[in-house]
């Protein structure tokens, strides 16, 4: 399948701001773009608090054994860096929205117990909870009638309003599919926040996260105030409401992921893993997995809720096909490349179908 899996929307592409710049965030232009410079090279955009390599967010679980003798059993302080603020947007280091760290092993279906010294059991059973759960067989997303809030995204209560809005329509989209995969819907909780915020993920973040440890989805309002007030020119506005929409969908990927169990036991994966290649290509498959799922929820209501014209132009070429971990020069390859990211929304927004979100069961070359 082509990585874009449409047709291109009539007319020429988004222009400018009345600036002469094109919509960013924290006062980056896009990479490969007038004013952006050449693409970044290839790393990933996971937050970083400090303390070298390896600080990123990262997947909750228990220590990994040791092996060969060598004590590897670093706390990975875990979670799924379910980045979604900025890739596309921000190429300052450490503006990504994630799945915060949780200090141990999340709360879900996957089997806790320690992993066998040869690799067997419990890693066998996460690995065919993440490739052939029944979530998979639950087929099409049927529209909910979402509709955007028409509010100005100016102030945090404004903010709050509008992810308000999208939280209770993702709750109605999601409730049937989880439970035609047998398993137990819950809304997830909502906390909004701007500043900083503590959970029991993590005593901070620069972006909206997910956090499995209490199910609760953490969405931040200044990065979403300052993309709306940059202009006032219609394509600005299009850009920070979609990307304030694809940001709710992305984090409330994580919350089905953890609902099915999937995301306990990519986590148990990661913590199995031999190298830390592999564990950048399974943080790759769990965020691409939930971009897929976020973008079939907007694919299935884009007509009540209005995404088209101008907007779907804006979302097609701003977000969609300019997230990746090339915008961030200093982190891990743990989100997925651009055209990865691009082949996954899309296969989502045109599809509508959990099956074809199964990034685990995808080619390497398809999570790159």
């Amino acid at each position: 399948m082509p990585n874009r899996d449409w047709s291109e929307p009539p007319g020429p592409p988004p222009g400018p701001l009345p600036d002469g710049a094109i919509p960013v965030y924290g006062n980056h232009p896009l990479p490969g773009t007038p004013g952006g410079g050449p693409p970044l090279p290839v790393v990933g955009w996971g937050p970083d608090f400090g303390g070298g390599e390896g600080y990123h967010f990262q997947h909750g679980g228990p220590p990994r054994r040791r092996r060969s003798g060598l004590a590897l059993s670093l706390v990975l302080l875990g979670l799924v860096a379910v980045g979604v603020l900025t890739a596309a947007l921000a190429l300052r280091e450490g503006d990504s929205a994630t799945v915060a760290p949780s200090p141990g092993p999340a709360p879900g279906r996957a089997d806790d117990s320690p992993g066998t010294q040869d690799g067997t059991g419990p890693s066998q059973d996460s690995a065919k909870i993440v490739s052939a759960d029944a979530f998979y067989a639950t087929g099409v997303q049927r529209s909910v009638g979402c509709r955007e809030s028409q509010v100005a995204l100016s102030s945090p209560a404004a903010v709050q309003t509008y992810y308000a809005n999208l939280v209770g329509c993702l709750n109605r989209a999601w409730a049937p599919q989880v439970e035609a995969g047998q398993d137990t819907f819950t809304a997830p909780q909502v906390m909004f926040w701007s500043g900083s915020v503590q959970s029991p993920c993590t005593s901070g973040s620069p972006a909206s996260f997910y956090c499995p440890a209490n199910q609760t989805l953490y969405l931040q309002s200044e990065d979403d105030i300052k993309l709306w007030n940059r202009s006032a020119d219609s394509a600005n506005r299009a850009f920070a409401r979609m990307w304030t929409t694809y940001t709710a969908g992305h984090e409330f990927g994580h919350h089905i992921q953890q609902l099915t169990g999937i995301l306990s036991a990519a986590t148990r994966l990661e913590y199995d893993a031999p190298d830390r290649e592999t564990r950048l290509e399974l943080s790759r498959r769990i965020e691409l997995q939930a971009a897929c799922l976020g973008t079939s929820f907007m694919g299935a209501n884009k007509i009540s809720y209005g995404i088209t014209g101008l907007d779907l132009t804006i979302y097609r070429r701003y977000i969609e096909a300019q997230t990746g971990d090339e915008n961030d020069r200093a982190g891990p390859r743990d989100h997925g490349a651009r055209v990865s990211h691009q082949y996954w929304t899309a296969l989502g927004f045109n599809t509508l179908d959990s099956s074809k979100c199964n990034t685990f069961t995808a080619s390497a070359s398809k999570v790159s």
